[in-house]
């Protein structure tokens, strides 16, 4: 069988200026790969209570959307962010947005040389992250996919059901606003807000942007997905929407949805 990745993914720590610490990353590089080739770039942010390390476990399913043809050969990269004080975003905890947005490509340009055109995908929390850094600046990006992100279907401090916001999803509620309350640095840590902020720029960009969440989602995510949904409607930004019936947030249907949203950031990166 020919190895479509190097048999142990490039690995080890950087300083990240902003988070202002050391950060542990992984990337999956073709086994191919000529020196100084400029591939595309494939950002993938992990979920809560993960690390780079989820990159390992992923690593068939880019196997199999590589092999099919339907992802081009290309550098996947995920960087360890924290979940609590971390959550992608850039807060009093540390810049962990920037720390995927800014510092690791930077990181990858100087390991790897020129990059490519860049692509982002993530799930749970991931989705969010990956959907946050694309609306911020949709010229940079080929392409976002978000699994089960985890949005919620509301758009202020107050306006999210609680039962929307169990455990830690109430905590990355509470962190949009770093923990003030204020409306407005919650709309600018908010998907839907990053939305509204630059819908033009999006539109004007034509970002390929697939939201997929399953519709017996164990913690409500549907009820976001199906909220941003309507909004990216309203703004007229065009985007792949899917609700898939009697899917969870992980399970049986998750590595087929995962394949699938690669092979839709694949489409844009060829």
């Amino acid at each position: 069988m020919v190895e479509l990745f190097e048999a142990e993914p490039a690995a080890g720590s950087f300083h990240a200026a902003s988070a202002g610490r050391d950060v542990d990353f992984r990337v999956l590089v073709p086994a191919d790969r000529a020196p100084g080739e400029r591939l595309p770039l494939v950002l993938h942010l992990h979920g809560a209570m993960s690390s780079a390390d989820s990159l390992e476990r992923a690593r068939p399913l880019y196997e199999e959307v590589t092999a099919r043809g339907d992802l081009p050969r290309a550098l996947v990269a995920c960087v360890s962010t924290p979940t609590r004080g971390g959550f992608y975003i850039d807060g009093p905890d540390g810049g962990w947005e920037s720390v995927v947005a800014v510092d690791l490509p930077a990181r990858l340009a100087d390991g790897f040389g020129p990059l490519g055109p860049t692509a982002l995908f993530g799930a749970s929390m991931g989705g969010y992250g990956a959907l946050k850094i694309a609306f911020a600046a949709p010229e940079r990006y080929a392409a976002v996919a978000a699994l089960s992100p985890t949005v919620f279907p509301g758009e202020t401090p107050d306006g999210v059901p609680e039962r929307t916001r169990p455990s830690v999803l109430g905590e990355l509620h509470e962190a949009m606003s770093l923990g003030s309350g204020d409306p407005a640095v919650y709309a600018a840590n908010s998907v839907h807000g990053r939305a509204r902020a630059h819908a033009a720029r999006i539109r004007a960009a034509r970002l390929p942007v697939l939201v997929d969440c399953g519709a017996a989602d164990e913690f409500r995510l549907y009820e976001g997905a199906e909220h941003l949904h309507r909004v990216l409607d309203g703004l007229g930004v065009e985007h792949t929407y899917r609700l898939v019936p009697g899917a969870g947030h992980i399970g049986p249907d998750a590595d087929r949805r995962t394949v699938e949203a690669l092979a839709f950031v694949g489409r844009a990166l060829r």
